[in-house]
């Protein structure tokens, strides 16, 4: 069944809107299960906001495959007030410091949400020696408009208080447009799409399909919903660095608008040893459906990625077979992260041929298979 792109457009947006900054994600939350009931299901959410529900012949639980995507989006968190009621803070997650002046933000107060800009030195006033210097986000300030520290306190605002950046949509040509937390609104829209596709058109397997928080955070949002469902595999569902602007055209082979990711290896590299060697198995599987669909796939092996998946295949006793699919986004973790209808599109469909796969993958572990090749 083909793919509604507009009806997909229009659901990416509104997901955009809504703000869910990493431990803080009620918002989001509260919409995803408002969609869910008011397509049948009855979702269940644990105690830190995670959110599944279960399709196909029967609920998925010790066993069965995990298709999950995180809900959350990075930001900051206010650290302190100026006694003139600016705004110093903390990055929440991994807030590229180099686009925060004059960026637009939203901080999320007690009382209401309240409108920020970053400050940023008068250019007519900035020295030549610091035109070109990134400064980190703890030099940086909020400006709120207000003048003290006392009307800033009366305005329900408090140290530990989420900021997002401001949702500005922007339509673009050929099907691309840009906005923030395209990461991980993307996957987020890819499962509404599969939930709505399969409750008129079941999976012929147990199938949990999950929504995670606190991936921007600390990446283990997701190993409470493994620990409880228990399935035998699982697909982490995230975007990806698109490599083609000119800035990174050397460091990978993705390209916005070529199609889903499969990732061969991810690796944070800075301090977290933390990352997936997808299960052989998994890529041979998707490999196939990609070929059933008769649609092309990229591959990535990346250092400086982490998702979800880096730490899901140890969290179970019996471990997870686990693969990571990657929605193409350029300039990620701004404000203006860029993606292509078609490729979301398309990873729905690869999505469910793979499922249809399911039954007949063997994630038998040792045999030599070093070639990978294809399922037959």
């Amino acid at each position: 069944m083909p793919v509604d792109h507009t009806k997909l457009r229009d659901r990416i947006k509104e997901l955009t809107s809504i703000a869910a900054p990493s431990g803080n994600e009620d918002r989001l939350v509260a919409h995803v299960v408002e969609l869910l009931r008011g397509g049948g299901h009855e979702p269940i959410v644990d105690r830190i906001g995670n959110v599944r529900v279960g399709l196909g012949p029967q609920p998925a639980v010790d066993g069965g495959l995990l298709i999950f995507a995180h809900l959350d989006e990075l930001g900051l968190v206010v650290r302190n007030v100026t006694p003139d009621g600016f705004l110093r803070v903390h990055r929440l997650g991994g807030v590229p410091e180099r686009v925060l002046p004059g960026t637009r933000l939203i901080v999320h107060a007690q009382h209401g949400d309240h409108q920020a800009v970053v400050g940023l030195k008068a250019h007519h006033l900035t020295p030549p020696e610091e035109k070109y210097v990134a400064r980190p986000a703890s030099d940086l300030y909020l400006d709120i408009g207000l003048t003290s520290a006392t009307a800033v306190v009366d305005a329900g605002i408090r140290v530990g208080d989420p900021i997002t950046y401001a949702p500005l949509w922007t339509d673009l040509a050929n099907g691309r447009f840009a906005a923030k937390a395209l990461d991980n609104r993307l996957g987020v829209a890819v499962l509404l799409a599969l939930i709505d596709r399969w409750t008129t058109a079941a999976p012929s397997i147990p199938v949990t399909v999950a929504f995670s928080v606190q991936e921007e955070f600390n990446v283990r949002g997701a190993l409470s919903i493994a620990r409880a469902v228990r399935p035998t595999l699982a697909l982490c569902l995230d975007i990806t660095p698109a490599t083609d602007p000119p800035d990174l055209v050397a460091e990978s082979p993705v390209r916005l608008g070529d199609g889903p990711v499969l990732s061969r290896m991810s690796f944070h590299g800075r301090g977290t040893l933390g990352g997936l060697v997808p299960h052989p198995a998994l890529v041979r599987g998707l490999e196939a459906a990609a070929r059933d669909a008769g649609m092309p796939v990229q591959y990535e092996a990346i250092i400086g990625v982490i998702t979800d998946a880096a730490f899901l295949p140890m969290a179970t006793p019996e471990a997870i077979a686990t693969a990571g699919i990657g929605i193409p986004v350029r300039y990620t973790h701004s404000p203006v992260e860029t993606g292509s209808v078609d490729d979301v599109a398309a990873t729905i469909h690869l999505i469910e041929a793979f499922a249809r796969l399911v039954p007949d993958l063997d994630l038998e572990r040792g045999e030599p298979q070093l070639g990978l090749g294809g399922m037959a």
